[in-house]
């Protein structure tokens, strides 16, 4: 009985492990792209621009990062919306397998 609290304990912990990894993992892409969005302003940006003109350029940057956000929104419910239709099309076979092997009375 201990070896079976130990088993859930420790997949728990794997599952835990699993999901800090992949939020660190994210914060370091997030960063990266920082870093790459803040070099890209360097390269767009030269001494002799207005005030207005890097305003210009930093509405433009936004606005395209707003539009990829929105992007990758609508591609998430897409998936989730695909996710959700192979879960019931399982339930559906698991339940047609059920009955077709139901022993007959």
């Amino acid at each position: 009985m201990n070896s079976v609290f130990e088993i859930v304990s420790l997949a728990r912990r794997k599952n835990k492990l699993k999901r800090e990894l992949l939020d660190n993992e994210k914060k370091v892409r997030d960063n990266r792209k920082r870093v790459d969005l803040l070099e890209n302003l360097v390269d767009y940006i030269k001494p002799e621009m207005t005030q207005e003109e890097i305003m210009t350029i930093v509405k433009n940057m936004k606005a395209d990062y707003e539009d990829r956000v929105d992007d990758h929104i609508i591609k998430s419910a897409e998936i989730s919306k695909e996710r959700r239709d192979i879960s019931r099309r399982i339930r559906e076979l698991t339940e047609q397998d059920k009955q077709a092997h139901q022993p007959k009375k």
